[in-house]
Order: structure tokens, then sequence, then C-alpha cells
């Protein structure tokens, strides 16, 4: 346990400087993290037989960045004013992939889907996470981003010990045997309250920061009850997120997708509840037209 809350110190620690850095640091931090998740994704369908075309998925990621950091310096580039960077960045990558495949002149679906599954997911859902620091004020990006990345760490992180001191009635036993129903609802609560206290301090502390005071005269920003629900919503999805990254874990007959992070795993076990809740953030922002 005390290596486990050590490397979520330190995760923190390089998130929240990421976060207030943005730009490239930020943009380079998950360029890395999706090529690592990736990668492990393909690692754990290798485990079982299948073979995945890796390259194509790692152009994809390589992609999937370089297209938003070019929209984000030419917003009116005709290249992307009917289709977002994601979407074209996905195209491309799928396209790649079933020419590859299908150039091999051999009935490979099993290889078609290991190569594309990961390209959706944490692929796609990490290109939507990319966005949210290119929104219209830094004070959105920067609670969209908190709210992105720490929502699903509060959620993780009740839901555990409420779990283990309380948890008596089994959340879904064949996917992850230790998740229970008492864990679930504390993470939920603790979600839509982290949602509501993180705008509300923002809101009192922009003024004093010069840079981005000007932020909340600039823009409308959603009533502070509508983070709630999206504490609900992305607390939720953050749970199925975990338990999606489980099924494909068991499917593969594999504890964790890797190593790299003492007591927490691979990439995509530490990113795996994040991914979901940050697609929820992504939406949320999007129609709150920020």
């Amino acid at each position: 346990m005390i290596k486990r809350v050590f490397t979520a110190a330190i995760l923190i620690i390089v998130m929240g400087l990421s976060i207030w850095l943005q730009g490239w640091p930020l943009r380079g931090l998950l360029l890395i993290s999706m090529l690592m998740s990736v990668s492990e994704m393909y690692r754990a369908f290798r485990r079982i037989g299948y073979d995945p075309v890796r390259w194509a998925g790692y152009v994809y990621c390589v992609l999937a960045v370089l297209a938003q950091a070019y929209y984000a310096n030419l917003n009116e580039s005709a290249l992307f004013r009917s289709i977002s960077p994601a979407m074209f960045a996905l195209v491309v990558g799928l396209l790649l992939a079933f020419t590859v495949i299908i150039l091999k002149g051999k009935v490979a679906f099993d290889s078609m889907m290991a190569t594309v599954f990961p390209m959706l997911y944490p692929g796609l859902f990490f290109s939507l996470i990319i966005t949210l620091q290119d929104l219209d004020t830094r004070l959105a990006s920067t609670m969209a981003l908190v709210l992105a990345f720490f929502i699903a760490s509060v959620n993780d992180t009740f839901a555990l010990f409420v779990g283990i001191k309380f948890g008596r009635h089994r959340l879904a036993p064949e996917i992850s045997p230790k998740k229970s129903w008492e864990g679930s609802i504390a993470g939920l609560v603790s979600s839509v309250l982290f949602a509501m206290l993180v705008p509300w301090l923002a809101f009192r502390l922009a003024p004093a920061v010069p840079s981005i005071a000007a932020d909340l005269a600039g823009s409308h920003y959603p009533p502070l009850w509508s983070f709630g629900i999206l504490g609900l919503v992305a607390g939720a999805l953050s749970q199925i997120g975990d338990l999606v990254a489980s099924l494909v874990k068991r499917h593969c007959g594999i504890k964790d997708f890797g190593a790299i992070f003492p007591g927490h795993g691979g990439m995509l076990d530490r990113m795996d509840g994040i991914l979901f809740c940050g697609v929820a953030c992504y939406v949320f922002f999007k129609i709150a037209g920020l």
C-alpha cells in the first residue's frame, strides 16, 4: 500500500505540472502515455496468439497529436473545418491498418480486430483528452484537464477504501472480484463533490491570477450544479473504464498490462478510468461551448 501511495503522489505531481504548463509539455506527456498504452494493449493481444499490425497503431498515435497541434495553431485551416483532428487521425489510421492487413492476402480477422481495437480504446479516448487544452480560455482548459485526470483518481480512492471497509456486495464478480457496490457508490458521491469543488475554487481564485482573470468575464461558464452532473456521469464512466480494462485482461489472461508503475501496473492500468472520464469531460465542455 505504501508503494502504491508513493507512486500515486509522484503521478499527481507530474500530471499537475503538465496541466499547469500545458502546450507541448502536456502534448508530449500524453503522446508518450498514448503510445505506451496502445503498446500494452497490443502486447496483451499477442499473448493469446493475435498478430496486430502494431506500427499502424503507433503511426495513428503520432498523427493524432500532430493533427491536434496543427489545428490549435491554425484554427482556420480548411483541412479541419469539416472533420475534427481526432477523427481525421482515426480515419487515416484505420484505412492504413485495413490496407496493410488486406495486402497480406490472408483471412486474418483476428489480426484486424487486434489492430483496430487499440486505436479506438485507448487511442481515440486519448486523442479526445488532448483536445481539452485547446478550449477557448486557459481557465476552461485547466478546469477540464483537472476534472478529466482527477475525477477518476478521487473515484478510485474512495471506492477502494470504502470498499475495503464496508464492501459486502460484489459489483462484477467475474470481471473484477474486489469491486463492491458500496465502494462504487462512495466513488460516485466523491466524484460529484470533487467536480463541483474544482469550478467553485477556480471561480474564486481566478481573479488573483492576472493571466486568467479576464477569462471569467469573457466566457459564459455552466452553473455549478451542472458540474455535479458531470461528476456523476464521469465517475460512473470511470468505473466502467476500470471494468472494460479488467475484461480485456481477463480475456488475455494477464493480471496487469505492465509493471512500469509500482503498485499500479502499466500505463493503461493507471489510465483506464481516466480515459473514460476524459470522454465525459470532452462532451461536457463541447456542449458548454467552451
